[in-house]
């Protein structure tokens, strides 16, 4: 994200791609508006590329807005490249194109004859019209206003890019030509005015910039020169203090998912130790109760509260592995401790000696 906070970077480009798969693939081509596509369907496609990548608060609307977007791109496409071209070739419209097999047999003939009547027709030629004044085509790719911001801030350095200079090289081409001779009589009046600005001769304030006085007055809802999805007043009133501040909410974001990862670790490593004390732990009451056992076999009468349980201290004493198949160092047998009090014991000497002979 930009300053502006707006996405862009090869990252952007990925998750716009994916958005266009998921609509594309989800969305019926037969629904004809926008508001006819089921909330169900916009929330999958939300949650998928939430999932996927990492969005700032707020940037639901975005992600709804270019699906949106794309599938009435895919519907035009559909359109204008396999249908149109083969009104006179009705066996070609009879099975969806190759290359979306996705496309349902019944969605693909509701479409078809959607595209056919004569209510799309006119749609179609009011909307041709439209396009038809549109004077000043930019040259960008997918990259938009946006990523080519950030090029220019790169190879611009300390100069500050504004909308007007945004307009103009956004209809250069790789050599840095402007072909069509209306966008480069616009672009040299551009310069002109830069000039004057740089000079001091022109003031400029607000919206009543460059470009503004290049080609009048802004329509309303949208922005010359910054790309899509920005109005009037979010790029003319909204203070440069605040633009810096999106910047720190998306660290904040950022570092949020960090913590919430380290916890997951911290939790994780938490129970794999307590899992590793317990199995220690049941280790070593098998061996002390397997040699209580066998004490029990070979002494009559054997009682345990006759063994003393020592903690043998001191740096000369390293800790036995829990795994291995020897007691703990921290509750061995204190042999010398014994004290057999059994009448029918008369040789205390074997006794002895078989004792210390089972713990060896």
């Amino acid at each position: 994200y930009n300053k502006k906070g707006k996405p862009y970077g090869p990252a952007h480009t990925k998750m716009q791609s994916y958005i266009g798969v998921l609509a594309r693939s989800r969305v019926l081509i037969v629904d004809k508006k926008l508001t006819e596509i089921p909330k169900d369907i916009k929330e999958l496609i939300w949650e998928a590329v939430d999932m996927a990548y990492v969005v700032v608060q707020g940037g639901k609307k975005m992600v709804l807005s270019s699906a949106c977007k794309k599938w009435k791109d895919f519907k035009s496409t559909l359109t204008m490249h396999h249908i149109l071209p083969f009104i006179n070739e009705k066996e070609r419209l009879r099975q969806p194109p190759e290359l979306y097999k996705f496309i349902e047999k019944a969605d693909w003939d509701a479409f078809v004859a959607s595209s056919l009547s004569e209510q799309f027709e006119y749609v179609h030629v009011e909307q041709a019209q439209k396009r038809e004044k549109c004077e000043y085509n930019n040259r960008l790719s997918r990259k938009g206003c946006v990523g080519l911001e950030d090029d220019l801030e790169e190879t611009m350095p300390g100069v500050e890019i504004d909308r007007s200079t945004l307009w103009k090289k956004a209809r250069e081409d790789k050599h840095g030509n402007i072909p069509d001779p209306k966008v480069a009589e616009k672009a040299k009046l551009i310069d002109e005015l830069q000039k004057q600005v740089s000079e001091g001769t022109l003031n400029v304030s607000g919206n009543n910039d460059v470009l503004t006085m290049d080609f009048g007055p802004e329509h309303p809802g949208r922005v010359r020169g910054v790309g899509a999805r920005i109005s009037t007043r979010q790029y003319f009133n909204l203070p440069k203090q605040q633009r810096v501040k999106f910047i720190d909410q998306l660290n904040e974001s950022v570092r949020d998912v960090l913590r919430e990862e380290t916890l997951k670790m911290e939790a994780r490593s938490r129970e794999e130790t307590l899992k590793m004390e317990a199995r220690t732990n049941q280790l070593v009451e098998a061996k002390r109760e397997n040699l209580l056992n066998r004490l029990r076999q070979l002494i009559p009468n054997f009682d345990p509260s006759m063994l003393k349980l020592t903690t043998i201290q001191g740096p000369e004493q390293s800790p036995k592995n829990p795994m291995s198949d020897k007691v703990s160092c921290s509750r061995v047998l204190d042999v010398k401790a014994l004290n057999f009090e059994d009448d029918n014991v008369k040789d205390g000497e074997k006794q002895q000696e078989i004792v210390t002979s089972m713990n060896s």
